[in-house]
Parts: structure tokens; C-alpha cells; sequence
């Protein structure tokens, strides 16, 4: 069982794919790259769903990255316990079925890690879904603020 795992959500569709460069970024920190061998897992389930519930199956703590639309200005950092996200407390989301839907059904077959945690990084409204493969500037401007702001909850969980 690895305790903690990371997991970048989105597509490769423009400012969407914010999850998966995070976790890519993530992985090549040092602060990530000095946690003990086996300590934490990060990785990018496609499509979410069935695949991000096994992804999480046995782990203690679960930390979700994903873009978001909620109306607040580009590059927000939202962060969010899962339970209050899944019962609808916020409204975001870039896509359909996706991670408030996932995450119902993970708790409704008792399949959610007792730890989760959502870092958002809010899209602009505008946002294009097109095969860009950089997102806009302050999406990636946000990136080093949810790396840095994973490692912390990381920290914090560990200690605890």
C-alpha cells in the first residue's frame, strides 16, 4: 500500500491538461524526489472514473489535481476537502461526469480513501479545449503554487 497518491486529472486539451503538467512538475521536485522510496505514488488516471477509483483503492491519503471553472479569476488555487466537494459544496468543473460524480461513487461504495484532498486551479471561462499543449500563462503560473502547496499537505499528513 503507498500512503499517499497523487493523481493529475484533466485531458490533453488546452488549459484541461493543468492537472497532468502539475503532477508531471510535481514528480521532478526535490521536495517530491526526497520523500521516502514507496512513501508517495504520483500518476495520471485516464479517463477519470472506474480507473480513478482503483487508482486511490488502499491508499491513506489521496491528493486530486485538476483544472476547474468556477468563475473566479485564471490561475486561482482552489483547495478543497473532498467530502465538501462531492456533496456539491463548490460547483466546479470543466467537464460532465467527472470528479464530483467519481467521488459520490467512491463514497457510496465506501471505495474513498479516509484522507482526500482537491487542489483546482481555476481555467479561464474563455478557455480553449483545442490540442494547445501549453496552457495560458496564469494557468501555468499556478503550477509552482499547487507543487508547493502539495508538499505541504504532504508535510502536515506525515507529521500528523
Amino acid at each position: 500500500m503507498t500512503p499517499i497518491r497523487i493523481q493529475g486529472l484533466g485531458s490533453p486539451l488546452g488549459d484541461d491538461r493543468v492537472g497532468w503538467i502539475a503532477v508531471e512538475n510535481l514528480v521532478q521536485s526535490d521536495g517530491f524526489r526526497a520523500l521516502p522510496e514507496g512513501f508517495a505514488s504520483a500518476e495520471i488516471p485516464d479517463p477519470v472514473g472506474n480507473n480513478l477509483l482503483d487508482a486511490m483503492r488502499d491508499a491513506s491519503l489521496v491528493i486530486l489535481i485538476d483544472a476547474a471553472q468556477s468563475g473566479t479569476p485564471a490561475g486561482t488555487i482552489h483547495r478543497l476537502d473532498a467530502e465538501n466537494f462531492e456533496n456539491g459544496a463548490a460547483p466546479y468543473s470543466s467537464y460532465g461526469f467527472g470528479l464530483s460524480a467519481t467521488l459520490a461513487l467512491g463514497r457510496a461504495l465506501t471505495e474513498l480513501p479516509p484522507n482526500a484532498i482537491l487542489f483546482l486551479i481555476e481555467i479561464p471561462a474563455t478557455a480553449e479545449f483545442g490540442r494547445a499543449s501549453i496552457p495560458s500563462a496564469p494557468v501555468t503560473g499556478a503550477i509552482p503554487g499547487v507543487i508547493a502547496a502539495v508538499l505541504a499537505d504532504i508535510r502536515r499528513w506525515a507529521d500528523s
